[in-house]
This record gives C-alpha cells, structure tokens and sequence, in this order.
C-alpha cells in the first residue's frame, strides 16, 4: 500500500515524516532524508502497536510503500515563533468515522503512556534530568497536559486553567478533548496564530504525536 508523506523540520535536527492517513504515525530523525528513509518502519511498528492494544486498520498485512507529497520548513514569525507545518491534508474535515478512531486511538496512546510509567517511582519521577527543558518526567507529564490544550486553544477551544498534579492534569484535558471531538465533525475551519494556520485536523495529528513522541522519551529515561 502506497501512503503518502508530509515533511517537516518541526525543530532544530528533528524532522518528521508524518503519514497522513494513519493519525498518530510518524517517523523521526536529524535529517529529512532519515526520516523518510525510515518511514516504512515506523509504518510497521504502528501497526504492531495497535495490534496490541486489539485493534486493526485496514492495509496492515500489505507491503508498505512512501511518497514524500510536501516538505515544510519552519520558520519564525515576527514575533520568533517557530511557524510549523500546516499541510493541504490538514484542512480536510474530520468524518464521524474518524473521530470514533480518533477517539481508541487516544485510548491507545494514554494506555501506552500509563504502562511505561507503571512502577516507576517517585523519585525516578521527579529526579532533574540533564538537559531536559522540562525538568524532570513529572515535568514532561505536566508538559504533554499543557500542549494538548494548547492545541485546542489555537482553533478557539479553551478550557480552565490545569491542576499543578501532573496526573489530574493529564486526566483533565484528555476528558476535555474527548468531548470535543465529536462537535468537530464537519468543522471547516483553519485559523491562523502568530502566523501558523491550525484546524481541527492539524490538532489531533499534534496531539496523538507529541503523546506518543514524549511516551517514547520518557520509556528510554526509565530504561523501559
């Protein structure tokens, strides 16, 4: 199965390769050509992922092919904000279909999170990590919580100030987007913020990726 590919160098050295037609995959590296390269495999392991929490897509078992339809290079706004990528494919609106598997799919990546910090402890929790902008994995937690509301933030959602816990922060606004989602059914709009467009589309593939991309992180600090 062929998917297509959009690209971006969404910081400093990190690229990614987003594969739109499965929300929540991506593959990331240094340089453009590794993430692309690397693409077909992250395809895989998406795949495989899935499949452990019960769930299947369609095209699964078939061979995985890429072609890269759009590159995008960041850049700053007058104000030096970091202007990331809003593609032709995020300006489609969302089906009831795919919100129901927006929906297990952030059931998956929540899960995912909460057993890679299953038995951590505390102190692995709050202990300063060198070089994390963060500060600790409690602190990557509280962080993952503030950029999902902001995501919604930026096409006209907003929701009350979160809970200094990390825990209870996570717990309030994945409750806050669940129900949003399905009002965003058929929803148009593209909004623009210090000069980076968003729509409804763009915020789900922000969000299941800086989930899964912190759960990821924070797996190899615990040595999962």
């Amino acid at each position: 199965m062929l998917y297509q590919l959009g690209v971006e160098d969404i910081e400093p050295d990190h690229w990614v390769a987003w594969v739109f037609a499965l929300p929540g995959c991506f593959a990331s590296a240094r340089t453009q050509a590794e993430a692309e390269a690397s693409a077909p495999r992250s395809i895989a392991a998406y795949f495989s992922w899935l499949a452990k929490y019960g769930h299947s897509m369609t095209g699964a078992h078939d061979p995985i092919e890429t072609e890269v339809v759009a590159v995008f290079h960041a850049f700053a706004s007058e104000s030096d904000y970091l202007v990331n990528a809003f593609f032709e494919a995020d300006r489609s609106p969302f089906t009831t279909q795919e919100v129901e598997q927006a929906l297990w799919l952030l059931d998956c990546s929540r899960q995912n999170l909460l057993e890679v910090l299953h038995s951590a402890s505390s102190d692995q929790l709050t202990r300063p990590i060198a070089g994390e902008v963060q500060g600790s994995i409690r602190g990557i937690l509280q962080h993952i919580a503030q950029a999902e509301r902001w995501y919604f933030q930026n096409i006209g959602l907003e929701q009350s100030t979160l809970p200094e816990n990390p825990w209870r922060a996570l717990e309030q606004t994945r409750a806050q987007t669940r129900a949003w989602l399905p009002a965003l059914v058929g929803d148009h709009r593209v909004l623009e913020w210090k000069g980076e467009h968003w729509s409804a589309r763009k915020v789900l593939r922000r969000t299941l990726w800086h989930e899964r991309d912190h759960t990821q992180q924070i797996s190899g600090l615990l040595g999962r």
